[in-house]
């Protein structure tokens, strides 16, 4: 029989059969599995409660990174925001000497919150600067210039020292649009 994938629905479908007292023969030839399958299945329900075989405990020691070389990594990503993991990897064994594999680095980093998306944003936000304009139709009515990115303290500063007091002196006809961050 050639070996397929076969669902946790049908496993539980053969054993809740075989327990209404169908045949082995019937069941087998009915749902396309072998006697083997069956019989591994059952064995498997005494032992465990399920027709899934438990994950292995057997996954490889784990291997952790210390603070100073996940500062390290945060600081080459400040750097280098497009640097890829088997880069960081060669760079840690340079300068760190740490071996480590790139799917350990990737869960040492993911496990302390630098995942590649956060730092990649952290370095675009620490070279970058927000402008906040607001516009009419007309032209602007005012312009801030901020390191980093806008956060809503800073949008609400910009709009109530600088817009509203501009919209006073404007006519009502004219239509604003505020606040774009590059």
């Amino acid at each position: 029989m050639v070996y397929r994938k076969i669902s946790r629905d049908l496993k539980d479908a053969a054993l809740r059969l075989w327990d209404l007292g169908w045949e082995e023969d019937n069941i087998m030839r009915g749902l396309v599995v072998s006697w083997s399958s069956l019989y591994r299945w059952k064995k498997l329900f005494e032992e465990s409660g399920s027709t899934i075989r438990p994950p292995s405990p057997l996954v490889g020691r784990p291997q952790t990174i210390t603070r100073a070389v996940l500062t390290a990594c945060y600081d080459i990503y400040q750097k280098q925001p497009d640097l890829y993991l088997d880069e960081l990897r060669w760079h840690l064994a340079i300068h760190h000497d740490i071996d480590i594999s790139i799917s350990a680095l990737q869960k040492n980093l993911k496990d302390v919150g630098l995942t590649r998306k956060l730092l990649h944003k952290i370095a675009r936000e620490r070279d970058g600067y927000s402008v906040g304009a607001a516009i009419s139709k007309d032209g602007y009515l005012a312009v801030k210039v901020i390191p980093g990115v806008f956060d809503s303290f800073d949008f609400f500063d910009s709009v109530a020292e600088q817009v509203l007091p501009q919209m006073n002196e404007w006519p009502q006809k004219h239509s604003v649009l505020v606040l774009d961050n590059c």
